[in-house]
């Protein structure tokens, strides 16, 4: 018989809870949250502007975003950041699962697969360079420059993929970033400048000291219990992510996503629960 280490048991068992957790909750939603690891199920709210986990920075949209937005459930807690100003315009989300939950993200996209998603982007026409790899302070992130030819516009697209669960037999990502970043009409985007940019995208208590945002284990959906104020609102934050309807220029229609999956270490056949 095989060994079996306590720490893959314990992971399992996590799984196991996991999964009767949500099917317990799904679809409703909840508040008051409690315990030690708290299952609120799926609420999304509008955060203050110093609150979230993103932060970006360029000289025409500065240093605070226009808009952010948070949706978190039982598996996964999703940030969207709109920073905007100046003509300019960037949009990112990251993905991130609550500590030692055996969950990972089925993500299979391309740079290119996801900046045509974008509202702000959708449907336009673009240039395309290759795609290219750095290095900085979040880890190894791909970038893509583009340009929108219709409306002038340099820009790029960037995405990041981290710390693989070695118990996920997909040996799949549990954190992600993409989203992608446009220069005011006509400006120019020189590779420094760009990477310069790219290097900039962080996380708080990733890139960023900050206490609030380093504690992954009781705090996760703390952002989000603290702002939620009831389904109408968490519907209304929805819809703002989403992008209000056709014809707008910020948003991405899938938000938030369908990812996460459940995964049991040593077993292929992963229960995915969306």
């Amino acid at each position: 018989m095989k060994n079996v280490s306590i720490a893959a048991k314990f992971t399992v068992l996590i799984a196991a809870l996991g999964v009767l957790s949500a099917c317990a909750v799904s679809g409703k939603d909840n508040s008051s949250g409690g315990g030690f690891y708290p299952l609120p199920g799926p609420r999304t709210v509008e955060l203050p502007l110093d609150s979230g986990l993103i932060t970006f920075a360029s000289e025409h949209v500065g240093k605070t975003p226009l808009k952010r937005i948070q949706y978190t459930d039982n598996e996964q807690r999703i940030d969207y950041t709109l920073y905007k100003g100046n003509g300019a315009q960037g949009e990112f989300i990251f993905m991130d699962r609550p500590y030692m939950l055996a969950v990972s993200f089925n993500f299979p996209f391309t740079i290119r697969d996801k900046v045509e998603t974008w509202n702000f982007s959708k449907g336009q026409a673009a240039d395309w360079d290759r795609a290219v790899h750095m290095y900085t302070k979040l880890g190894q992130i791909f970038y893509r420059p583009y340009r929108l030819t219709g409306v002038n516009r340099a820009c790029f697209g960037m995405s990041g993929e981290w710390d693989v669960d070695s118990a996920d037999p997909k040996l799949q990502p549990t954190r992600i970033m993409f989203g992608y970043y446009c220069q005011p009409p006509g400006v120019a985007l020189d590779n420094k400048k760009m990477l310069s940019l790219i290097d900039s995208i962080g996380l708080k208590g990733v890139t960023q000291r900050n206490v609030r945002y380093s504690d992954n284990v009781l705090h996760f959906h703390r952002d989000v219990a603290e702002n939620f104020s009831g389904p109408q609102d968490s519907r209304r934050a929805m819809s703002m992510a989403q992008g209000g309807g056709a014809g707008t220029s910020a948003g991405i229609v899938e938000f938030p996503f369908n990812y996460a999956e459940y995964y049991t270490p040593g077993d292929s056949d992963d229960l995915d629960l969306n």
